[in-house]
């Protein structure tokens, strides 16, 4: 019995607690809910297959010194590939291959992914299309700044994290990249930046899915309903009388000697 009663208990204390649920994007089968202005500053938003999270994507880019501020791109999606961008005005909208892919040839592309709740990014499917590097450069944060008014040196101020650089190789296979960087409602992906021992082999990929897991708060529980409480106040009450009859059967054992 006394099994049972914390089995129960802890069963109770469990239920009590949130959990993480891994939740994804899928940017290969729809164009998305297509918002902002067009071509330049376009936004697409997507869904999770629940319908309870979503991820609001656009593109920016910077020239090949990495100065001044974003400036908007147009993000495209294509069908069974992905998601990818083309920059103003060295791409023109509507670039042709292989610029019209996430790239770092002459100016630098990033894709921007803001979502409707803080979350934990933990992964981001990316495909070269051909045989490319497939190296990024990412931050996570909690921002609501317009990327048009700030640099990269204005990234910290707006509240991302520390920049974050993620190697790979040329290939012409896809390729998930594990995200760190903490939690945050806002992504910003790039193709890889130069500096910090970067490789002379350019970048180019479209972005075909995204992974991140909601965020527990065990130490803000739901508050129980009467019911639970009962359960709760019977289970203890049980355990206590469970105890009581141990140490009372205890001390009436006959504790006489046979002579």
């Amino acid at each position: 019995m006394h099994k049972m009663i914390k089995v129960g208990l802890l069963s109770l204390v469990a239920s009590l607690a949130a959990s993480a649920t891994t939740i994804s994007f899928n940017f290969t089968t729809s164009g998305g809910t297509l918002g902002g202005s067009s071509p330049y500053g376009d936004t697409r938003t997507y869904w999770d297959p629940t319908h309870t999270y979503s991820v609001t994507a656009s593109s920016f880019s910077l020239p090949s010194g990495l100065t001044g501020n974003f400036t908007p791109a147009q993000l495209q999606q294509y069908n069974g590939l992905g998601l990818a961008s083309c920059n103003h005005p060295e791409e023109h909208s509507n670039c042709g291959a292989p610029e019209h892919q996430v790239d770092n040839h002459g100016s630098f592309d990033f894709v921007l992914f803001k979502f409707n709740t803080v979350l934990d990014p933990t992964g981001i499917v990316i495909n070269p299309y051909g045989t490319y590097d497939r190296d990024v450069t990412y931050w996570i944060g909690n921002s609501s700044t317009n990327l048009s008014t700030i640099g990269l040196a204005g990234l910290a101020g707006a509240g991302f994290g520390g920049r974050i650089d993620d190697d790979s190789t040329r290939s012409t296979n896809a390729r998930t990249v594990s995200l760190g960087g903490g939690t945050g409602n806002e992504l910003l992906l790039a193709a890889r930046l130069s500096g910090d021992h970067a490789d002379r082999y350019l970048d180019y990929f479209k972005i075909e899915s995204l992974y991140a897991s909601t965020i527990p708060i065990p130490h803000t529980p739901p508050v129980p309903e009467p019911a639970t409480f009962g359960l709760a106040g019977l289970a203890l009450a049980s355990l206590g009388l469970y105890r009581r009859r141990t140490r009372k059967s205890y001390f009436n054992k006959d504790t006489s000697c046979s002579s």
